[in-house]
Protein backbone atom coordinates (compact mmCIF):
# COMPACT_ATOMS: atom_id res chain seq x y z
CA UNK A 1 0.00 0.00 0.00
CA UNK A 2 1.83 3.36 -1.09
CA UNK A 3 1.63 6.48 0.55
CA UNK A 4 -0.54 9.71 -0.99
CA UNK A 5 -1.01 13.37 0.47
CA UNK A 6 -4.23 12.65 2.54
CA UNK A 7 -7.40 15.27 1.37
CA UNK A 8 -9.36 15.93 4.74
CA UNK A 9 -12.46 17.81 5.14
CA UNK A 10 -13.29 21.28 4.54
CA UNK A 11 -12.98 21.92 8.15
CA UNK A 12 -10.32 19.81 9.83
CA UNK A 13 -9.12 19.83 12.97
CA UNK A 14 -6.37 18.78 15.40
CA UNK A 15 -6.12 18.11 19.28
CA UNK A 16 -3.43 16.85 21.64
CA UNK A 17 -5.73 14.71 24.19
CA UNK A 18 -5.57 13.48 27.82
CA UNK A 19 -2.07 15.31 28.37
CA UNK A 20 -3.49 18.10 30.95
CA UNK A 21 -2.74 21.13 28.51
CA UNK A 22 -3.36 22.14 25.04
CA UNK A 23 0.49 21.44 24.24
CA UNK A 24 1.05 17.92 24.87
CA UNK A 25 -1.15 14.77 24.78
CA UNK A 26 -2.03 12.01 21.80
CA UNK A 27 -2.76 13.28 18.68
CA UNK A 28 -6.34 13.33 17.67
CA UNK A 29 -7.54 14.62 14.42
CA UNK A 30 -11.10 15.12 13.29
CA UNK A 31 -12.29 13.88 10.17
CA UNK A 32 -15.66 12.46 8.60
CA UNK A 33 -17.20 13.83 11.72
CA UNK A 34 -14.98 11.20 13.90
CA UNK A 35 -12.22 12.01 16.51
CA UNK A 36 -9.57 9.82 15.19
CA UNK A 37 -6.04 8.89 16.47
CA UNK A 38 -2.63 8.29 14.80
CA UNK A 39 -0.53 5.17 14.71
CA UNK A 40 3.21 5.55 16.12
CA UNK A 41 4.90 3.49 13.11
CA UNK A 42 7.38 5.78 11.70
CA UNK A 43 6.34 8.36 14.25
CA UNK A 44 9.40 10.69 14.93
CA UNK A 45 10.34 14.42 15.86
CA UNK A 46 9.45 15.23 12.43
CA UNK A 47 5.88 14.68 12.62
CA UNK A 48 5.42 15.81 16.41
CA UNK A 49 7.09 19.40 14.84
CA UNK A 50 4.66 19.72 12.14
CA UNK A 51 1.72 19.13 15.13
CA UNK A 52 3.56 21.16 17.73
CA UNK A 53 3.91 24.50 15.30
CA UNK A 54 -0.07 23.58 14.24
CA UNK A 55 -1.52 24.30 17.84
CA UNK A 56 1.23 27.02 18.26
CA UNK A 57 3.60 25.53 20.69
CA UNK A 58 6.50 25.24 19.76
CA UNK A 59 9.00 22.99 18.54
CA UNK A 60 8.49 19.04 19.47
CA UNK A 61 9.90 18.21 22.89
CA UNK A 62 9.47 14.32 22.74
CA UNK A 63 7.90 12.38 20.51
CA UNK A 64 5.70 9.37 22.44
CA UNK A 65 5.33 6.18 21.16
CA UNK A 66 3.13 3.05 22.82
CA UNK A 67 0.07 5.59 23.94
CA UNK A 68 1.45 6.81 26.67
CA UNK A 69 -0.87 9.24 26.92
CA UNK A 70 -3.50 6.82 27.18
CA UNK A 71 -5.29 4.63 24.77
CA UNK A 72 -7.94 6.10 22.15
CA UNK A 73 -10.98 5.55 20.80
CA UNK A 74 -12.78 5.55 17.02
CA UNK A 75 -10.70 5.21 13.67
CA UNK A 76 -7.02 5.12 13.31
CA UNK A 77 -7.06 7.68 10.85
CA UNK A 78 -2.97 7.99 9.58
CA UNK A 79 -0.24 5.59 9.80
CA UNK A 80 3.55 5.96 8.13
CA UNK A 81 3.60 9.10 8.16
CA UNK A 82 6.73 10.52 6.50
CA UNK A 83 6.87 14.41 7.05
CA UNK A 84 9.98 16.49 6.36
CA UNK A 85 9.37 18.73 9.51
CA UNK A 86 8.25 21.83 7.38
CA UNK A 87 4.26 20.93 6.67
CA UNK A 88 1.80 23.67 8.00
CA UNK A 89 -0.59 20.40 8.77
CA UNK A 90 -0.29 17.22 9.96
CA UNK A 91 -2.22 16.08 6.84
CA UNK A 92 -0.15 17.07 4.26
CA UNK A 93 2.55 14.75 4.68
CA UNK A 94 2.70 11.83 3.14
CA UNK A 95 0.93 8.84 4.18
CA UNK A 96 -1.20 5.77 3.93
CA UNK A 97 -4.29 6.29 3.11
CA UNK A 98 -6.73 7.09 5.79
CA UNK A 99 -8.25 4.39 8.52
CA UNK A 100 -7.24 1.63 5.67
CA UNK A 101 -4.06 0.00 8.24
CA UNK A 102 -3.82 -2.52 10.83
CA UNK A 103 -2.97 -0.53 13.99
CA UNK A 104 -4.07 -0.57 17.08
CA UNK A 105 -5.07 2.09 20.06
CA UNK A 106 -2.12 0.48 21.94
CA UNK A 107 0.16 2.29 19.41
CA UNK A 108 -1.30 6.00 18.90
CA UNK A 109 0.81 8.45 19.16
CA UNK A 110 1.70 11.06 21.46
CA UNK A 111 3.67 14.66 21.49
CA UNK A 112 4.78 16.66 23.85
CA UNK A 113 5.65 20.44 22.64
CA UNK A 114 8.39 23.27 24.28
CA UNK A 115 5.14 25.26 24.79
CA UNK A 116 4.25 24.20 28.19
CA UNK A 117 6.75 26.49 30.03
CA UNK A 118 8.28 29.63 29.63
CA UNK A 119 9.90 32.57 30.93
CA UNK A 120 8.32 36.15 30.60
CA UNK A 121 9.56 39.84 31.93
CA UNK A 122 13.71 39.22 31.74
CA UNK A 123 15.78 40.58 29.04
CA UNK A 124 15.11 37.41 27.15
CA UNK A 125 13.66 34.00 27.14
CA UNK A 126 16.16 32.18 29.81
CA UNK A 127 15.07 35.00 32.83
CA UNK A 128 11.66 35.94 34.06
CA UNK A 129 8.69 34.92 35.95
CA UNK A 130 8.07 31.14 35.31
CA UNK A 131 4.30 30.61 33.31
CA UNK A 132 2.77 27.35 32.25
CA UNK A 133 0.36 26.53 29.36
CA UNK A 134 -2.88 26.22 30.86
CA UNK A 135 -4.07 25.01 27.84
CA UNK A 136 -5.09 28.25 25.66
CA UNK A 137 -3.45 31.13 28.12
CA UNK A 138 0.12 31.36 29.87
CA UNK A 139 -0.55 31.67 34.27
CA UNK A 140 2.18 31.89 36.50
CA UNK A 141 3.08 29.12 38.94
CA UNK A 142 3.04 30.37 42.68
CA UNK A 143 5.72 30.81 45.09
CA UNK A 144 5.89 27.10 46.76
CA UNK A 145 7.15 26.36 42.81
CA UNK A 146 10.06 28.03 44.09
CA UNK A 147 12.82 24.87 44.60
CA UNK A 148 16.01 25.05 43.01
CA UNK A 149 15.52 21.78 41.68
CA UNK A 150 12.43 22.82 40.00
CA UNK A 151 14.28 26.20 38.44
CA UNK A 152 17.22 23.58 37.32
CA UNK A 153 14.90 21.70 35.23
CA UNK A 154 13.14 24.75 34.02
CA UNK A 155 16.37 26.22 32.51
CA UNK A 156 17.33 22.20 30.52
CA UNK A 157 13.87 22.22 29.11
CA UNK A 158 14.16 25.90 27.94
CA UNK A 159 18.14 24.98 26.41
CA UNK A 160 19.43 27.87 29.11
CA UNK A 161 21.88 25.70 30.68
CA UNK A 162 21.94 25.57 34.55
CA UNK A 163 19.67 27.77 37.16
CA UNK A 164 21.59 30.49 38.27
CA UNK A 165 18.99 31.94 41.12
CA UNK A 166 15.66 31.00 41.64
CA UNK A 167 12.96 33.72 43.71
CA UNK A 168 9.78 33.69 45.43
CA UNK A 169 6.60 35.60 46.74
CA UNK A 170 7.85 38.63 44.18
CA UNK A 171 4.74 40.36 42.80
CA UNK A 172 2.56 39.20 40.05
CA UNK A 173 2.93 40.50 37.01
CA UNK A 174 -0.77 41.64 36.52
CA UNK A 175 -3.04 41.63 40.09
CA UNK A 176 -5.43 39.00 40.72
CA UNK A 177 -3.93 36.71 38.39
CA UNK A 178 -5.20 33.33 38.22
CA UNK A 179 -2.16 30.45 39.35
CA UNK A 180 -1.59 26.57 38.36
CA UNK A 181 -3.32 24.76 40.79
CA UNK A 182 -0.69 22.31 40.97
CA UNK A 183 2.69 22.62 43.00
CA UNK A 184 5.92 20.86 41.13
CA UNK A 185 7.61 18.23 43.18
CA UNK A 186 10.80 18.09 40.76
CA UNK A 187 13.91 16.32 41.77
CA UNK A 188 16.38 18.19 39.26
CA UNK A 189 16.86 15.43 36.69
CA UNK A 190 13.23 15.03 35.20
CA UNK A 191 13.48 15.75 30.91
CA UNK A 192 11.02 18.62 31.92
CA UNK A 193 8.58 20.47 34.02
CA UNK A 194 5.64 18.35 32.67
CA UNK A 195 7.58 15.15 34.17
CA UNK A 196 8.03 16.32 37.18
CA UNK A 197 5.41 15.06 40.63
CA UNK A 198 3.07 17.28 41.15
CA UNK A 199 0.49 17.66 44.22
CA UNK A 200 -3.27 19.32 43.66
CA UNK A 201 -3.51 22.49 46.02
CA UNK A 202 -5.99 21.75 48.64
CA UNK A 203 -9.48 23.01 46.99
CA UNK A 204 -8.03 22.95 43.42
CA UNK A 205 -6.35 26.40 43.79
CA UNK A 206 -3.27 27.72 45.07
CA UNK A 207 -2.72 30.36 47.48
CA UNK A 208 -1.31 33.44 45.72
CA UNK A 209 1.96 33.52 47.59
CA UNK A 210 4.06 35.53 44.63
CA UNK A 211 4.99 34.49 41.46
CA UNK A 212 8.36 32.61 41.29
CA UNK A 213 11.51 34.01 39.24
CA UNK A 214 14.47 31.82 38.12
CA UNK A 215 17.42 33.23 35.93
CA UNK A 216 19.25 30.59 34.23
CA UNK A 217 23.06 30.90 34.06
CA UNK A 218 24.01 29.91 30.65
CA UNK A 219 26.39 27.38 31.70
CA UNK A 220 25.97 23.73 30.52
CA UNK A 221 29.08 21.99 30.66
CA UNK A 222 33.11 21.71 31.14
CA UNK A 223 35.81 19.55 30.46
CA UNK A 224 39.05 19.42 30.38
CA UNK A 225 40.77 19.03 26.98
CA UNK A 226 44.02 17.86 26.22
CA UNK A 227 45.51 17.14 22.77
CA UNK A 228 42.10 17.79 21.48
CA UNK A 229 39.96 15.25 23.56
CA UNK A 230 38.37 15.39 27.05
CA UNK A 231 40.38 14.08 29.89
CA UNK A 232 40.87 14.54 33.39
CA UNK A 233 43.65 16.50 32.99
CA UNK A 234 43.99 20.36 30.00
CA UNK A 235 42.99 22.92 29.95
CA UNK A 236 39.35 24.51 31.44
CA UNK A 237 36.91 25.25 29.06
CA UNK A 238 32.61 25.91 29.94
CA UNK A 239 29.86 25.27 27.31
CA UNK A 240 27.63 28.76 26.99
CA UNK A 241 24.72 29.69 24.81
CA UNK A 242 27.92 30.86 22.70
CA UNK A 243 30.15 27.59 22.53
CA UNK A 244 32.59 26.78 24.15
CA UNK A 245 34.86 29.25 26.50
CA UNK A 246 38.32 28.52 27.96
CA UNK A 247 38.55 30.01 31.33
CA UNK A 248 41.15 32.66 32.35
CA UNK A 249 44.18 31.15 34.77
CA UNK A 250 43.79 34.50 36.87
CA UNK A 251 42.17 34.09 40.60
CA UNK A 252 42.29 29.89 39.24
CA UNK A 253 43.21 28.17 42.56
CA UNK A 254 42.60 24.65 43.99
CA UNK A 255 39.15 25.21 45.46
CA UNK A 256 37.76 25.45 42.01
CA UNK A 257 39.91 23.11 40.47
CA UNK A 258 38.64 20.61 42.78
CA UNK A 259 35.15 21.14 41.92
CA UNK A 260 36.11 20.57 38.30
CA UNK A 261 37.87 17.21 39.27
CA UNK A 262 34.87 15.90 41.50
CA UNK A 263 32.04 16.81 38.70
CA UNK A 264 33.90 14.83 36.35
CA UNK A 265 34.74 12.15 38.60
CA UNK A 266 38.33 12.30 38.02
CA UNK A 267 39.08 12.22 41.92
CA UNK A 268 40.75 15.39 43.42
CA UNK A 269 43.09 18.06 42.09
CA UNK A 270 46.99 17.72 42.21
CA UNK A 271 47.73 20.98 40.57
CA UNK A 272 46.76 23.93 38.40
CA UNK A 273 49.45 24.70 35.63
CA UNK A 274 48.74 27.79 34.21
CA UNK A 275 48.66 27.70 30.05
CA UNK A 276 50.26 24.13 30.31
CA UNK A 277 47.34 22.82 27.66
CA UNK A 278 47.41 26.22 25.97
CA UNK A 279 46.29 25.81 22.23
CA UNK A 280 46.27 28.72 19.57
CA UNK A 281 43.14 29.60 18.05
CA UNK A 282 39.12 29.82 19.23
CA UNK A 283 37.45 32.07 20.80
CA UNK A 284 38.08 34.97 23.04
CA UNK A 285 39.14 33.85 26.65
CA UNK A 286 36.19 34.02 29.38
CA UNK A 287 37.08 36.17 31.84
CA UNK A 288 34.72 35.29 34.37
CA UNK A 289 36.25 34.30 38.29
CA UNK A 290 34.60 31.75 39.84
CA UNK A 291 34.96 31.58 44.06
CA UNK A 292 34.43 27.81 44.89
CA UNK A 293 34.54 26.82 48.06
CA UNK A 294 35.46 23.18 46.94
CA UNK A 295 32.34 21.68 47.86
CA UNK A 296 30.14 22.65 45.42
CA UNK A 297 28.47 19.78 43.10
CA UNK A 298 28.80 21.65 39.75
CA UNK A 299 31.34 24.91 39.19
CA UNK A 300 28.31 27.00 38.38
CA UNK A 301 27.43 26.37 42.03
CA UNK A 302 29.81 28.60 42.78
CA UNK A 303 29.90 32.77 42.99
CA UNK A 304 31.13 34.52 39.85
CA UNK A 305 32.55 37.82 39.46
CA UNK A 306 33.59 40.09 36.36
CA UNK A 307 33.66 43.69 37.69
CA UNK A 308 36.82 44.91 37.60
CA UNK A 309 38.63 42.09 36.13
CA UNK A 310 40.75 42.92 33.56
CA UNK A 311 41.28 40.76 29.79
CA UNK A 312 42.95 37.76 30.81
CA UNK A 313 46.54 37.99 28.30
CA UNK A 314 47.21 35.82 25.84
CA UNK A 315 47.94 32.02 26.60
CA UNK A 316 46.94 32.72 30.13
CA UNK A 317 44.75 29.95 30.44
CA UNK A 318 43.54 28.16 33.48
CA UNK A 319 44.23 24.27 33.37
CA UNK A 320 44.03 21.01 35.78
CA UNK A 321 45.39 17.61 36.74
CA UNK A 322 43.17 15.56 38.46
CA UNK A 323 44.22 12.71 40.45
CA UNK A 324 41.49 10.14 38.15
CA UNK A 325 40.98 8.03 41.43
CA UNK A 326 37.51 8.70 42.37
CA UNK A 327 38.14 7.68 45.68
CA UNK A 328 40.48 9.46 47.01
CA UNK A 329 39.31 12.62 49.50
CA UNK A 330 39.10 16.30 49.02
CA UNK A 331 42.96 17.39 50.42
CA UNK A 332 41.97 19.93 53.65
CA UNK A 333 42.83 23.89 52.64
CA UNK A 334 43.44 26.74 54.77
CA UNK A 335 41.71 29.12 52.90
CA UNK A 336 39.81 28.30 50.01
CA UNK A 337 39.82 31.89 48.71
CA UNK A 338 43.09 32.37 48.10
CA UNK A 339 44.57 33.58 44.83
CA UNK A 340 47.61 31.14 43.16
CA UNK A 341 50.60 33.55 44.52
CA UNK A 342 51.42 36.35 42.11
CA UNK A 343 48.24 36.18 39.78
CA UNK A 344 46.98 40.00 40.90
CA UNK A 345 50.53 40.99 40.10
CA UNK A 346 50.73 40.27 37.05
CA UNK A 347 48.09 41.85 35.79
CA UNK A 348 48.80 45.26 36.64
CA UNK A 349 46.81 45.71 39.65
CA UNK A 350 46.93 45.58 43.29
CA UNK A 351 44.32 42.80 45.17
CA UNK A 352 43.58 42.16 48.93
CA UNK A 353 43.72 37.57 49.03
CA UNK A 354 40.44 38.85 50.91
CA UNK A 355 38.60 41.84 48.75
CA UNK A 356 35.27 43.37 50.65
CA UNK A 357 32.77 44.33 48.00
CA UNK A 358 29.19 46.48 48.87
CA UNK A 359 26.87 48.15 46.80
CA UNK A 360 24.61 50.91 47.89
CA UNK A 361 22.41 54.33 46.73
CA UNK A 362 23.70 57.60 48.32
CA UNK A 363 21.06 60.14 48.91
CA UNK A 364 19.53 62.43 51.34
CA UNK A 365 16.20 61.35 51.02
CA UNK A 366 15.38 58.23 48.68
CA UNK A 367 15.72 54.72 48.84
CA UNK A 368 16.24 53.93 44.84
CA UNK A 369 17.67 56.74 43.82
CA UNK A 370 20.71 58.19 44.45
CA UNK A 371 24.56 58.03 43.27
CA UNK A 372 25.98 54.51 43.02
CA UNK A 373 28.73 53.90 44.95
CA UNK A 374 30.93 50.45 45.83
CA UNK A 375 33.11 49.96 48.71
CA UNK A 376 36.45 48.33 47.35
CA UNK A 377 39.94 48.66 48.86
CA UNK A 378 38.00 49.57 52.33
CA UNK A 379 36.87 52.75 50.61
CA UNK A 380 33.72 53.83 49.17
CA UNK A 381 34.01 55.30 45.87
CA UNK A 382 31.97 55.72 42.33
CA UNK A 383 30.88 54.18 39.58
CA UNK A 384 30.99 55.44 36.18
CA UNK A 385 28.18 55.80 34.16
CA UNK A 386 29.04 54.38 30.48
CA UNK A 387 27.67 52.84 28.98
CA UNK A 388 25.21 51.61 31.86
CA UNK A 389 23.16 49.73 29.49
CA UNK A 390 18.89 49.33 29.96
CA UNK A 391 20.31 45.69 31.05
CA UNK A 392 23.42 46.75 33.34
CA UNK A 393 20.85 49.01 35.16
CA UNK A 394 17.87 46.39 35.64
CA UNK A 395 20.60 43.91 37.54
CA UNK A 396 21.95 46.42 39.84
CA UNK A 397 18.21 47.95 40.53
CA UNK A 398 16.97 44.23 40.89
CA UNK A 399 20.64 43.80 43.47
CA UNK A 400 19.52 46.76 45.53
CA UNK A 401 15.80 45.18 45.89
CA UNK A 402 14.42 48.30 43.91
CA UNK A 403 12.47 47.10 41.20
CA UNK A 404 13.45 45.89 37.09
CA UNK A 405 14.82 48.98 35.71
CA UNK A 406 16.65 51.65 36.24
CA UNK A 407 17.47 54.85 34.16
CA UNK A 408 20.83 57.12 33.97
CA UNK A 409 20.28 60.56 35.62
CA UNK A 410 22.13 63.24 33.49
CA UNK A 411 20.67 66.44 34.84
CA UNK A 412 22.07 65.66 38.40
CA UNK A 413 24.66 68.42 39.08
CA UNK A 414 27.87 66.79 40.09
CA UNK A 415 28.95 66.17 43.14
CA UNK A 416 31.28 68.20 45.44
CA UNK A 417 34.32 66.15 47.45
CA UNK A 418 36.66 63.91 46.75
CA UNK A 419 36.62 60.06 46.85
CA UNK A 420 37.70 56.91 44.46
CA UNK A 421 35.58 56.59 41.18
CA UNK A 422 36.25 53.23 40.93
CA UNK A 423 35.20 51.38 38.25
CA UNK A 424 34.04 52.05 34.10
CA UNK A 425 33.00 50.15 31.37
CA UNK A 426 30.33 47.96 33.32
CA UNK A 427 28.60 46.20 30.87
CA UNK A 428 26.06 43.02 32.46
CA UNK A 429 25.00 40.50 30.48
CA UNK A 430 21.37 38.91 30.33
CA UNK A 431 22.61 36.01 32.41
CA UNK A 432 24.19 37.78 35.21
CA UNK A 433 22.09 37.85 38.36
CA UNK A 434 24.66 40.40 40.50
CA UNK A 435 26.65 43.67 39.72
CA UNK A 436 29.68 41.68 40.43
CA UNK A 437 29.41 39.00 38.03
CA UNK A 438 29.17 41.85 34.97
CA UNK A 439 32.38 42.62 32.91
CA UNK A 440 33.65 45.86 33.26
CA UNK A 441 37.10 48.00 33.14
CA UNK A 442 40.14 46.95 35.81
CA UNK A 443 39.66 48.62 38.81
CA UNK A 444 41.00 52.36 39.11
CA UNK A 445 41.68 54.91 41.59
CA UNK A 446 40.02 57.21 39.16
CA UNK A 447 38.64 55.69 36.12
CA UNK A 448 36.33 58.77 35.10
CA UNK A 449 35.48 62.49 35.61
CA UNK A 450 33.62 63.58 38.59
CA UNK A 451 30.86 64.59 35.76
CA UNK A 452 30.51 61.18 34.85
CA UNK A 453 29.59 59.74 37.96
CA UNK A 454 26.46 57.39 38.11
CA UNK A 455 23.17 58.45 39.65
CA UNK A 456 20.69 56.24 38.70
CA UNK A 457 16.82 56.25 39.36
CA UNK A 458 15.31 52.63 39.87
CA UNK A 459 12.01 52.31 38.32
CA UNK A 460 8.97 49.78 38.47
CA UNK A 461 7.58 47.66 41.61
CA UNK A 462 10.07 47.14 44.52
CA UNK A 463 11.15 43.82 45.41
CA UNK A 464 9.25 41.98 48.35
CA UNK A 465 12.37 42.02 50.52
CA UNK A 466 14.45 44.77 51.09
CA UNK A 467 17.98 45.70 51.89
CA UNK A 468 20.65 48.94 52.33
CA UNK A 469 23.77 46.99 50.53
CA UNK A 470 24.45 44.18 48.80
CA UNK A 471 27.67 42.67 49.85
CA UNK A 472 30.21 39.77 49.02
CA UNK A 473 33.44 38.63 50.06
CA UNK A 474 35.92 37.68 47.40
Amino acid sequence: MGQAIIMLDKTPQLRLANGGSRCAGRVEILHQHFWGTVCHNNWDLKDANVVCRQMGCGAAFNALLYAQFGEGSGPIWLMDLACTGEEAYLWNCPALVWRKNNCEHSKDAGVICSGFVHLVGGHRSCSGQVEVNSGGEWIPISGGNSTLATAQVICAELGCGKAASVLGNLPFRESGEQVWAEEFQCEGQEPGLWFCPRVPCSGGSCPHRGAVQVVCSGYTEVRLMKNGSSQCEGQVEMKTSGGWRTLCASHWNMANANVVCRQLGCGVAISTPKGAYFVEGGDEIWRDRFHCSGSESFLWNCPVSALGVPACAHGNTASVVCSGNQAQQLPQCKDSWSDPAGSAASEGHTANCSEFLALRMVSEDQECAGWLEVFYNNTWGSVCHSPMEPVTLSVICRQLACGDNGILDFLVPSREGSRPRWVDGIHCRETDTSLWQCPSDPWKHQSCSPEEEAHITCTGDLLSISMCLSYVFL
